[in-house]
């Protein structure tokens, strides 16, 4: 099973080299941008970030903003009203009790407001170099589909992939699933464009590729580029 697991994770890695589109910034930027892609897509947080650091540049500026304040600059997005609230809270909180540097273990970032096991991983990846996974739908589907793990929730996905997954792969793992789930393994999967495909135990594979096929994966790339360029340009 360690064999297989490496030989997809090691394609995967060939196949999605970008890194993932919350990986921007400093510690403080990429919480921020972590916290604002919740049920969100990624283009859309992205495309914010210049303009909310301009007027937000610190830790501490953020929590002498007024949630109002916070509300004009990201209510182009869902939830934006609960983000911002938690976004002050959690300014206040890192000002008040780590001297406004963010903190760098998973224990100390989930009991920051608004703030998860999911969104602690992606930060201790992209910030701090510490080895985690962070797990989202994308994620918890693809793994589930691949036979690696059976589970009914992302929280029990990260605990079985955890002990399941080699330390030195953490890191690989949101990087690549989140894209590959995003572009490839989706709802109704495009097993024809899957670089893994035989080694995944889904029983119901959807290997013709349409007419459109090229269309399609000419599409992917240009997401993939567009997302990469606005990720570099975030900060």
């Amino acid at each position: 099973m360690k064999n297989e697991i490496l030989s997809v994770l090691k394609k995967l890695k060939t196949r999605w080299k970008n890194p993932g589109a919350m990986e921007i910034g400093n510690p403080y930027q990429n919480l921020v941008a972590v916290m604002l892609s919740a049920r969100t897509r990624d283009e859309q947080v992205l495309k914010l970030m210049p303009g909310f650091f301009k007027v937000f540049p610190t830790v501490a500026k953020l929590a002498k903003a007024t949630t109002k304040q916070i509300e004009g600059k990201i209510n182009a997005i869902g939830m934006f009203r609960q983000k911002a609230k938690n976004l002050k809270k959690m300014a206040e909180q890192v000002v008040g009790k780590y001297g406004g540097k963010i903190p760098s273990t998973m224990d100390e970032l989930v009991k920051l407001s608004g703030v998860g096991r999911k969104t602690a991983s992606a930060v201790l990846v992209a910030s701090f170099n510490t080895p985690a996974i962070a797990v989202d739908t994308h994620v918890h589907r693809v793994t589930n589909r691949l036979g690696w793990v059976k589970t009914k929730t992302p929280e029990k996905t990260e605990a079985a992939l955890l002990k399941l997954i080699p330390r030195a792969w953490y890191k690989t793992v949101n990087r690549v699933f989140v894209k590959h789930g995003r572009y490839v393994c989706i709802g109704s999967p495009r097993c024809w464009a899957c670089p893994v495909r035989d080694l995944c135990a889904f029983k119901h594979k959807n290997l013709t590729a349409p007419k459109n096929a090229q269309e399609i994966l000419a599409d992917i790339d240009r997401r993939e580029k567009d997302l990469e360029q606005l990720r570099e340009q975030a900060v």
